[in-house]
């Protein structure tokens, strides 16, 4: 499906940006809704062979702001980022790329495996 960025708990302004930070890179922006939290993240960003849940998610979830990349390199990523900067998006603390790992996890899965890895990484800050 080439690149695509999915994007959680992204409103307002911050929606706004993140859009016009992406367009001129031609890249795949999916927002998120809750009601999708159970769907894999491959069917997700539409990678084949991965096939939507017939379930719905009606939990709480998470309000945080997520932002997951699939099929991009890591060139693409800086640009990604570099935009982002440019557009005065300031710092998005959960990122996290689609991997072989995390493709058949669902969104709550993985929010929970980034705040963790996120909490981690800045213990004592």
């Amino acid at each position: 499906m080439g690149e695509t960025v999915l994007l959680y708990n992204f409103t307002g302004d911050r929606l706004k940006k993140i859009k016009m930070a992406l367009l001129p890179l031609k890249m795949r922006i999916r927002i998120v809704e809750k009601p999708q939290f159970l769907q894999p993240l491959g069917f997700l960003a539409g990678i084949k062979g991965y096939s939507e849940s017939p379930e719905s998610f009606e939990a709480e979830g998470f309000d945080d702001e997520l932002m997951l990349m699939s099929g991009f390199t890591n060139a693409r990523i800086n640009e990604l980022l570099s935009s982002l900067y440019r557009h005065g998006l300031g710092k998005i603390d959960l990122k996290a790329v689609i991997t072989p790992v995390n493709v058949g996890w669902n969104s709550i899965e993985l929010y929970n495996a980034v705040k963790a890895d996120h909490e981690e990484m800045n213990k004592g800050n």
